[in-house]
């Protein structure tokens, strides 16, 4: 075991001391694989936080019902009692066309621009938040409103945001491709690089096998170094990836609904755990496809 251990220590005292010696190339390499593995990261980032934010939306997310005008009072009371009697329903807020309409005049530069008018176009509202926004969940509470003689219209704000989970869907798939097409690439620059040390040091590993080193042993040392450019590449990643979500932190938090904060830290750490996991296994991937090639 000891023997073991000191033979994965030189290998890797070895690939150090050709590294630092060959650090403008190690560094150019690193740098590629960098910022290649930049671009895949900063599309999860997004994508993750783009469902961050839909999660608040869907949360915000209600049914809008407009009443039929000249409602009496005793068949509005009997409709809202029926539906906070619905199991998915949260709240029922009701709003009068009175106060529909003072809220619109509010939002004008001018109060009183609303005030000739003849009567009150708006109708009176209720606005249903419910326990749970999905689709399972909001058609049944549709389906009983909209066979109620009450409802003049009804409008329900899920609908869009499913297609946002639907695009988010898409951007993860795209997002899946974009990895693998650049996966292939590093693998590409990693197995060409080890595979010219391979022929750099043929003599090397041929007075190797001549005095008998084994097969492991001489490809130690290039596995590491596979490894190696895959680990730096992925800590360079995450330091660009680092610094372009610092860069844009500030702007995307004003996008962020009714102010909510983004929590870069948690998956930062997730995504970029996931680069350095994907670049170490890549260059050591590419090194033994480069090994394989040298026979």
């Amino acid at each position: 075991m000891k023997l073991w251990l000191n033979q994965h220590a030189l290998a890797i005292q070895g690939v150090t001391q050709r590294l630092c010696t060959q650090w403008l190339n190690t560094l150019t390499i690193s740098l590629v694989i960098g910022i290649t593995v930049t671009l895949p990261g900063l599309l999860f980032v997004a994508l993750n936080q783009l469902q961050q934010v839909s999660g608040v939306l869907k949360q915000d997310a209600q049914i809008s019902v407009f009443l039929s005008a000249n409602l009496p009072a005793n068949s509005v009371q009997r409709l809202i009692n029926d539906v906070q009697a619905l199991p998915s329903v949260k709240s029922v807020r009701f709003v009068t066309k009175d106060e529909a309409l003072a809220q619109l005049s509010a939002q004008f530069s001018q109060p009183d621009l609303l005030a000739d008018l003849p009567h009150n176009p708006l109708p009176d509202a209720l606005f249903i938040s419910l326990n749970d926004t999905t689709l399972a969940a909001v058609s049944p509470v549709q389906q009983a409103l909209q066979k109620r003689s009450e409802v003049d219209e009804l409008v329900v704000d899920q609908q869009w945001i499913a297609r946002l989970h639907a695009w988010l869907s898409v951007g993860r798939q795209i997002a899946v491709i974009v990895a693998s097409l650049l996966g292939i690439a590093m693998i590409t620059v990693i197995s060409n690089t080890v595979r010219m040390q391979v022929l750099t040091h043929a003599a090397e590993i041929e007075v190797s096998r001549l005095i008998g080193a084994t097969h492991s042993f001489i490809r130690r040392p290039f596995l590491y170094m596979g490894g190696a450019y895959g680990l730096m590449g992925g800590f360079i990643g995450i330091g660009v990836l680092s610094a372009i979500v610092s860069l844009l932190s500030g702007p995307l938090a004003q996008l962020a609904p009714n102010s909510q904060p983004l929590h870069w830290g948690p998956m930062l750490l997730e995504v970029g755990g996931w680069m350095l996991l994907s670049t170490l296994s890549l260059g050591w991937l590419a090194a033994l496809i480069a090994l394989r090639q040298s026979r």
